[in-house]
């Protein structure tokens, strides 16, 4: 659990830091950011309840936050980033918000 509040610390710290990029990076920058926080919203309330999680979406929710963490020092560092790469991390961040709205649904139905 000190891992998962400890992920979420440093993506929700890192999230000031990604408005730095250039114009090829700004969509998935604004994808990260909007990714970010629905993570950390519904990461916050499994943290609240923890005990109703299996171990299994408290492995994807640490795997996820490694990922956005990883994303956020791509975005906010100064290297050149491909644009296939980039559309990549945009399609993840569909595909995260996806689970995560799945979550909150669940969550929104047994809180």
């Amino acid at each position: 659990m000190k891992k998962i509040i400890a992920l979420i610390l440093v993506v929700v710290l890192g999230v000031s830091l990604v408005a730095c990029g250039g114009p090829d990076k700004q969509p998935a920058i604004d994808k990260f950011n909007e990714t970010s926080t629905a993570f950390n919203e519904v990461a916050a309330k499994i943290n609240a309840n923890i005990e109703m999680f299996d171990e299994e979406v408290i492995t994807t929710m640490t795997d996820m936050a490694n990922l956005l963490k990883e994303y956020n020092e791509l975005l906010s560092g100064d290297q050149e980033i491909a644009q296939e790469d980039l559309d990549a991390m945009i399609a993840w961040f569909d595909e995260a918000q996806d689970w995560i709205e799945t979550v909150r649904a669940e969550l929104d139905e047994v809180l």
